[in-house]
């Protein structure tokens, strides 16, 4: 990896716009990645299939990021970043376009299984990549950018995916993805800084894990991500237990528009207060879950917690990614993936945790578990500050 001191672009205009397409790129990746869950009882129907069979489309996806970010993103070091952006937003069109047309479930399965491939690559390269392209002062702001797509496609792209699916059918739906994905393929290429590829044999896996503070970060984020899944996987039951069962729509766009809001702040935070956000944002999710476990839920208190909790998610995942890059700057694209795998496991995880504490203790203590388990990460947390010094620059890396 050619480590260089090279000034990123000062102005913003020469940053701005690929930073809005790797936006655009996080947007798509989420909305593909959580479209299904919306049209499930339609695939299901029009694939011959039950909806267990239907929902393989979701868990295969998070599969195959598991098992290929590691290895593709080493194979991947040494070729240039705006070829590699347009290849990967390729293989999403054509994963998209592949299940639009798949007249069987396994034909199906396998565009998911592509699409995930190039899930896991697109976000183990994409936040290195901002890393190089804006300098350290702006690295928050522009890391919000980004990540504002992310909250995006849950807020809009997901729902508005939905909407057409079942007002246009499910195939239309993942049609126009596909054509969303191949339009920002082209725009990946022309707009993405050309940056030399990788000359330098990269740490290995094991080295890079064990650079100090990294552990730390992706453990307390893995542990986030499993506290906010244990919830969001049932906050359907949830809030018709709470009788509210009308919002759980309208719940889920409070906590992407929330989300967005959160995304907004973290990204004024400034870069010497780092530490403080990264312990702040989650210590919000804290907040919201325990509100929603512990007080009476009315409509009103619903908006407010589900809001508290969707702006601390969406902050403290904008934050992680900041601190991801600051102690694992010898090695941003392997440290990145290795917590891209950690984030997977924590999402399947805290499925299971939340159907087992669905199954012990009934759906009411949900909030009340996954509260539990955002406060371990802020623990966690709370033993990096060693490796956060108030006026770090870690070295711009261009590969």
């Amino acid at each position: 990896m050619v480590t260089t001191t090279a000034t990123p672009p000062t102005g913003t205009r020469s940053s701005l716009l690929p930073l809005v397409v790797l936006s655009l790129c996080g947007f798509t990746s989420v909305t593909t990645e959580l479209l299904p869950s919306g049209l499930l009882t339609r695939i299901a129907a029009d694939l011959g299939t039950g909806i267990a069979g239907a929902g393989s489309l979701t868990s295969v996806y998070a599969a195959a990021i598991v098992l290929t970010v590691l290895p593709l993103t080493r194979f991947t070091l040494r070729v240039p970043r705006r070829v590699l952006f347009a290849a990967i937003l390729s293989v999403f069109a054509a994963a998209n376009v592949l299940v639009a047309l798949s007249p069987t479930l396994p034909i199906a399965i396998t565009g998911r299984v592509l699409a995930g491939v190039a899930h896991g690559l697109l976000w183990a390269t994409m936040a290195p990549m901002v890393g190089r392209i804006t300098s350290p002062a702006r690295a928050p702001r522009a890391m919000a950018i980004v990540f504002a797509g992310t909250s995006l496609g849950l807020a809009a792209g997901t729902p508005l995916g939905t909407l057409l699916g079942q007002a246009l059918g499910w195939r239309v739906a993942f049609l126009i993805l596909g054509g969303v994905s191949a339009v920002l393929a082209v725009f990946a290429f022309l707009t993405i800084p050309k940056v030399s590829p990788d000359t330098k044999r990269p740490l290995s896996l094991a080295r890079a894990a064990r650079l100090p503070g990294v552990g730390l970060i992706i453990g307390g984020w893995a542990v986030m991500l499993l506290a906010h899944f244990a919830v969001l996987t049932y906050i359907a039951p949830f809030l018709e237990h709470a009788g509210l069962g009308d919002m759980v729509g309208a719940g889920l766009a409070i906590l992407g528009i929330a989300g967005l809001a959160g995304v907004a702040l973290a990204g004024r935070v400034p870069r010497r207060a780092l530490f403080a956000g990264l312990l702040a944002a989650p210590t919000l999710i804290v907040a919201g879950l325990l509100g929603l476990g512990v007080l009476p839920v009315n409509l009103t208190a619903a908006v407010v917690l589900l809001s508290v909790w969707g702006a601390g998610y969406a902050a403290a995942a904008v934050f992680d990614q900041q601190v991801v890059l600051v102690v694992g700057h010898e090695a941003p694209d392997t440290v990145t993936s290795l917590s891209v795998v950690a984030i997977q496991l924590g999402i399947a995880l805290g499925a299971a945790l939340g159907g087992l504490t669905v199954e012990a203790l009934g759906v009411a203590w949900i909030p009340v578990t996954g509260a539990t388990f955002a406060a371990v990460s802020v623990a966690l947390r709370m033993r990096l500050r060693r490796y956060l010094p108030r006026h770090h620059t870690p070295t711009t890396h261009r590969i």
